[in-house]
């Protein structure tokens, strides 16, 4: 069988997978004769395919079998599997797990690293990943290459971008948020400079806040509840500036070129700090400090 595939498994939330694209474009520069896959989640993987050009497999349609006792996949999982010469995962996985692939596919590379970098990393979170390459001197390589590129002009995704501010004034975890009221005090103030303002929600924000709150939010600027992650993609794209949380919108934005102010409460930007070209990360800061950021980075 010819054996052309490299597959990334990865099931991590948005930040943490956006964090490992330079991996893998330092793999499609190191295979460029090979289809480099992730499999994940199919939002995911088909956000990562529009941006990175790379393909991917929904982790739903059927790869949990590698975690059975027997191990038994559905055909097309099974031929990719049984077609890669190389696999890394960021699953965590158990014994049984990096067993079972070893069985299905003895002649591929299999090299497993931790999706998070330990609770006393001080350094950011790609600097971990290097770490965990040191015993793969090219693949290591490759990816501070990427990482240099992206630092300087992102991933190279083409954008269209308008006149608004987009906003996110949420994340997945509460500790993570900057008080909801600066966030509406930061909006206020762009419009009474004339910018345009957009408030991105998502499902979690909705069950989250208060109707009361979310009026609020509606009130400060037009509200954009983008269903898909290719959807988030467009808002991003078309977007002068972005300020949110740490968060994974955060990281996307970063990524793809989109000037960020990044805002740190609960974590710290040195360890968790978006990729990107023209990201500023600040802990904590005041209204007054996020807005001059901003419209310093939209002059």
């Amino acid at each position: 069988m010819l054996r052309r595939n490299v597959l990334i498994f990865h099931l991590g939330a948005l930040g943490d997978f956006i964090l490992t694209w330079p991996f893998a474009l330092a793999l499609s520069r190191i295979y460029p004769q090979s289809r480099v896959i992730f499999v994940t989640h199919g939002e995911k993987g088909q956000l990562a395919e529009k941006v990175l050009r790379l393909e991917s497999s929904d982790v739903e349609t059927g790869w949990h079998g590698l975690f059975n006792e027997t191990p038994a996949l559905p055909e097309r999982a099974e031929k990719l599997l049984l077609g890669a010469h190389a696999i890394y995962t960021f699953l965590s996985p158990t014994p049984l797990w990096l067993a079972n692939v070893n069985r299905l596919n003895p002649l591929a590379k299999l090299v497993a690293m931790e999706p998070k970098p330990p609770a006393d990393f001080s350094s950011h979170a790609s600097q971990r990943l290097l770490e965990q390459l040191k015993d793969h001197p090219i693949e290591r390589a490759a990816t501070e290459q990427i990482l240099r590129s992206v630092a300087d002009r992102g991933v190279g995704f083409t954008r269209n971008p308008g006149r608004d501010i987009l906003i996110h004034p949420g994340s997945g975890s509460p500790a993570k948020c900057w008080p909801l009221e600066n966030f509406l005090e930061l909006a206020a103030k762009f419009k009474e400079n004339g910018t345009g303002v957009r408030i991105l929600i998502g499902e979690v924000e909705r069950e989250r806040w208060s109707g009361s709150d979310l009026d609020k939010l509606g009130s400060a600027g037009e509200l954009s509840e983008p269903k898909s992650y290719a959807q988030l993609l467009v808002e991003l794209s078309t977007a002068a500036a972005f300020i949110g949380n740490d968060s994974g919108p955060g990281h996307l934005a970063g990524i793809i070129g989109v000037p960020t102010v990044s805002i740190f409460t609960a974590t710290k930007p040195e360890q968790w700090q978006p990729l990107g070209p023209r990201v500023q990360a600040i802990s904590a800061p005041t209204v007054d400090q996020a807005l001059k950021l901003a419209m310093a980075m939209i002059k």
